[in-house]
C-alpha cells in the first residue's frame, strides 16, 4: 500500500508539474495589445470595407431585440446585419420582423433544414453573404463577417479596431475579441468563475497564441475575412460540436493568420444553473475530442511554427490531461485528509517525520490551490473584483475545476457512442459591461 501510494504521488508530481509549466509560461508572455497609432480607432476604416454581423437567433426572444438595437445604434457605415431565425418556436422571427432598419436582414431557415447545428445555420448565412457580395460588386477581401451571441454587447471601439486590423493586415483571416461575462449574473459563483475562466485563463492562452501564431475563434465575437473564409469552401464552418476552433484551426493550416483583441471584448451571459454548465461543457469537450482528427495535419502542416504546433496538440490533449489532473487533484484531497489523522498518517505515510509530513502539506496545498491564485490574481489586475473575493475565488478555483468532470466523462460517452447532438445554451437577457 505504501509503495503504491508513493508511485500515485509521485505521478501526481509529475503532471502536476506539466500544467505548472503551462501555467508559468502562461503568466510569462507580456500580453499583446493593439494600442499603438497604428491601432487608434476612427470612422475613416470603415469607409472601404463592408461588415457582416452574423447572429443565430434560434429561441431568443428574451435578448435578441436589445442586442441588434445596440448594433444598429453605432450607426456604423456599409454595417449589414444578418439574423438567422432557426426554426423558433417562440416570438423570435416576430419581434426579429418587427424592428424596422434596413441594415437588418432576416434569414429564416425552416425544418428539417433547421435546428441542424450553428455550423449549418452559419454556413446558411455565409451563402447569403457570397451571393450579396456577388450581386452587389463588393471587393470580398474587404468583406468583413462577424460571429455574435444573441445576448452580446458591443461597444462600437471594436468594430472600428477590425476594420483597421483587417485592413493593414491582408493575411489576416480572423480576429477574436476578449470575452467576458456581463454584470447581470456575474454577482453569483459560478457566472463569476466562468469569468474567471474566459477574461484571464482563457484569454492568458490566447494571448500566447498570439506569440506562436495560433489564436483560435472562441464563437462569439470572432471576425473574419470573406475571402478566407472562400478559401474553406461552400461551409467554411464545420458540423463539429467546437465549429469555433475547427474553423480557425482549418484556416491555419492553410496558411492564414488569426490575431487577438484583448483590448476590446464581447460581453455575454455566464451560465447560472449547473445542470445547463455542464451540458454546455459537455459539447465543448466532444468539440475538442472531434478536432483531434486534425493532429496528423498540424504535425506535418508547412504554415505553423514549431511552437504553434506544440501549443495545437498540447490543447487537443488538454481533455486527456485535465482528466488525468483533476484525478490527481483528487488523491491529493484523499491524502490530505488522512494526514489531518493520525492514524491515516501512521498507515499510509509511516516513517515519515512531523516536518517532512509539513512538507509534503505543503507541496500539496501548492499543487491544489497555486494554480488557482494565478489565475485570479490576473482577473484582479485586469478588473476591479476587492482582494477577499480574489482569494475567495482562489481556494474555490479547484472544486470548479472538479464541477466539470461530469462533463469530460460525458464527452468522451458521447463520443464511444456516436452521439453528435447539439445542446443550446439558453440566453436569458441582455449583457452589458
Amino acid at each position: 500500500m505504501a509503495i503504491a501510494t508513493e508511485v500515485f504521488f509521485i505521478l501526481a508530481c509529475i503532471v502536476n508539474a506539466v500544467y505548472f509549466i503551462w501555467v508559468s509560461i502562461l503568466w510569462a508572455f507580456p500580453k499583446v495589445l493593439h494600442t499603438g497609432k497604428d491601432y487608434v480607432p476612427n470612422d475613416e476604416a470603415f469607409e472601404e470595407c463592408n461588415i457582416f454581423l452574423i447572429i443565430p437567433c434560434m429561441n431568443e426572444e428574451n435578448v435578441c431585440e436589445a442586442t441588434i438595437r445596440n448594433l444598429l445604434g453605432h450607426n456604423i457605415p456599409n454595417l449589414r446585419i444578418l439574423a438567422i431565425d432557426d426554426a423558433s418556436s417562440d416570438r423570435t422571427l416576430e419581434i426579429l420582423k418587427s424592428i424596422k432598419d434596413e441594415r437588418l436582414l432576416i434569414v429564416e431557415r425552416k425544418k428539417p433544414n433547421a435546428q441542424q447545428g450553428k455550423g449549418r445555420a452559419l454556413n446558411h448565412a455565409y451563402r447569403y453573404i457570397v451571393d450579396y457580395t456577388k450581386e452587389n460588386n463588393l471587393n470580398p477581401a474587404r468583406v468583413y463577417v462577424g460571429v455574435f451571441d444573441a445576448d452580446t454587447y458591443v461597444q462600437k471601439s471594436l468594430l472600428q479596431k477590425v476594420a483597421t486590423i483587417m485592413n493593414d493586415e491582408p493575411n489576416c483571416a480572423m480576429l477574436q475579441a476578449r470575452v467576458r461575462i456581463g454584470t447581470s449574473t456575474r454577482d453569483s459563483i459560478l457566472p463569476l468563475m466562468q469569468d474567471i475562466e474566459f477574461f484571464s485563463c482563457i484569454n492568458m492562452m490566447q494571448n500566447v497564441r498570439e506569440y506562436t501564431g495560433t489564436v483560435g475563434a472562441a464563437g462569439n465575437g470572432q471576425f473574419s475575412r470573406l475571402t478566407a473564409m472562400m478559401d474553406l469552401g461552400d461551409e467554411p464552418w464545420s458540423d463539429c460540436l467546437l465549429e469555433d476552433f475547427d474553423f480557425s484551426l482549418r484556416l491555419l493550416l492553410r496558411g492564414w493568420r488569426t490575431r487577438l483583441i484583448q483590448d476590446e471584448r464581447v460581453y455575454q451571459q455566464g451560465v447560472t444553473n449547473y445542470r445547463k454548465f455542464v451540458k454546455q461543457r459537455t459539447r465543448w469537450a466532444q468539440g475538442g475530442l472531434q478536432s483531434m482528427k486534425y493532429l496528423f495535419q498540424i504535425a506535418r502542416s508547412r504554415y505553423l511554427s514549431l511552437s504553434g504546433k506544440i501549443e495545437l496538440i498540447y490543447f487537443l490533449f488538454i481533455p486527456f490531461v485535465s482528466f488525468i489532473s483533476l484525478a490527481v487533484l483528487l488523491f491529493c484531497w484523499f491524502l490530505t485528509m488522512f494526514m489531518s489523522s493520525p492514524e491515516g498518517m501512521i498507515n499510509i505515510l509511516y516513517g515519515l517525520s512531523w516536518y517532512e509530513n509539513a512538507i509534503l502539506a505543503i507541496i500539496i496545498l501548492v499543487l491544489v490551490y497555486a494554480p488557482g491564485f494565478v489565475f485570479c490574481f490576473r482577473y484582479k489586475k485586469d478588473t476591479e473584483i476587492g482582494l477577499l473575493n480574489t482569494i475567495l475565488a482562489s481556494f474555490f478555483m479547484p472544486i470548479y475545476n472538479l464541477m466539470q468532470i461530469p462533463a469530460s466523462v460525458t464527452a468522451v460517452l458521447r463520443q464511444l457512442v456516436g452521439r453528435k447532438g447539439w445542446v443550446k445554451t439558453e440566453h436569458k437577457e441582455v449583457e452589458t459591461e
